[in-house]
């Protein structure tokens, strides 16, 4: 039977530290996804999910809630890009290409054309995404990405529900005007 993450973080908590190796192969996947879409950088992503595991398990003692653990670390995830990028003074990129791809049934090679306009497509989109303003991408990303509910993205961001709806909701009106200038 498996263990549920509560009961895990509280046995870690107590000194397991295989039961925080067991929540963070669990969480593993979600939280690199995450940041890979965040960022748009597979690397990059790969050693900010490391920092994200390490710096959970070094605060793991400030978690008062153990029923909050996946808004925790994805808060920790999000702090963790926004150090990174803030320190590289780079601008965010999310490559969806990669994705456009991957969510396509595989049916054969597309055409050469195809191939050509995909690419075109996906680099209008990925222009107008960067675009964005960091909170309101962020806030797409944990939405129609990740699939989190309002709930979860307010907590994350530690902002009102309200808030958290407002973000995706303005960043995909804006995202559709920045896409309608580029066409």
């Amino acid at each position: 039977m498996e263990r549920s993450d509560e009961h895990l973080l509280e046995l870690a908590l107590q000194g397991d530290g295989a039961c925080f190796g067991e929540l963070s192969q669990r969480w593993q996947n979600r939280i690199f996804r995450f940041i890979c879409r965040y960022t748009g950088n597979a690397e990059e992503a790969k050693d900010l999910t490391q920092d994200t595991f390490a710096k959970a398990y070094q605060n793991l003692q400030r978690l008062s809630d153990t029923s909050k653990f996946s808004s925790w670390l994805y808060t920790i995830a999000l702090n963790e890009c926004r150090m990174r990028f803030r320190r590289l003074k780079a601008v965010t990129q999310v490559h969806f290409d990669d994705y456009l791809q991957s969510d396509r049934p595989v049916s054969g090679e597309p055409s050469p054309e195809r191939a050509l306009a995909g690419k075109e497509r996906a680099e209008i989109l990925r222009g107008a995404f960067d675009d964005l303003p960091d909170e309101q991408r962020a806030a797409i990303v944990m939405k129609e990405y990740q699939g989190l509910k309002f709930h979860e993205i307010a907590e994350i961001l530690d902002i009102p529900v309200s808030t958290a709806k407002s973000r995706v909701y303005l960043g995909l009106k804006t995202l559709r005007r920045l896409l309608e200038r580029r066409l």
